[in-house]
């Protein structure tokens, strides 16, 4: 495990509901198993973007049933007393009445948990560029809708810059009607 200080979320869209995975589940051991997993999308009416804390780590799990194993960890049978894998796996299994067939791997696992507490104090808050720049923002991953600053939509940017442009010429062009309209009075 890595501990590490100040590390910056990962963003996910979030409509309030974490799915998990159980024991029983049949999960693909060549892939990243999700233990746990944010649900939500944009297309959702109450989904937000929302920051989570990921940990990756290794769990163990059944290879011939291809089901996550949950070893008894305490107790004098556990396998911090004994340091026995296979024994936590086995005692663990019938506890929970899971079959288990004695073999075992380990899997890279990821799971997540929202970020409502250990957030930074207001004076640490980031900065926009944290996240609406177009290659290495926080929001990067997330697809599927059009973000200021990240997102380019060539028709948006040409209409922007029209506006923006537009608006300097209209400040000079009254600027420079001023001045001459100014010059004619002292004039007379």
């Amino acid at each position: 495990m890595t501990w590490a200080k100040d590390v910056t979320p990962e963003y996910f869209w979030f409509n309030g509901a974490l799915n998990t995975l159980t024991a029983k589940d049949v999960i693909d051991p060549s892939k990243v198993v999700k233990v746990s997993w944010a649900e939500g999308s944009y297309q959702e009416k109450n989904a937000r973007i929302f920051p989570f804390k990921v940990h990756r780590g290794k769990g163990p799990y059944d290879k011939v049933h291809k089901t996550m194993l949950t070893p008894l960890l305490s107790g004098e049978d556990g396998f911090w007393a004994m340091l026995e894998w296979p024994d936590a796996f086995r005692i663990g299994a019938e506890y929970l009445d899971l079959p288990y067939s004695g073999q075992y791997g380990f899997v890279e696992t990821s799971y997540v948990f929202p970020t409502t507490h250990m957030v930074a104090p207001k004076e640490n808050v980031v900065s926009c560029n944290e996240c609406h720049v177009r290659d290495e923002g926080r929001l990067a991953s997330l697809a599927g809708f059009y973000m200021p600053g990240r997102d380019q939509l060539k028709t948006l940017d040409f209409l922007g810059w029209a506006v923006i442009l537009g608006s300097l010429g209209g400040v000079l062009l009254h600027g420079l009607g001023r001045f001459i309209a100014n010059g004619r009075k002292r004039r007379a």
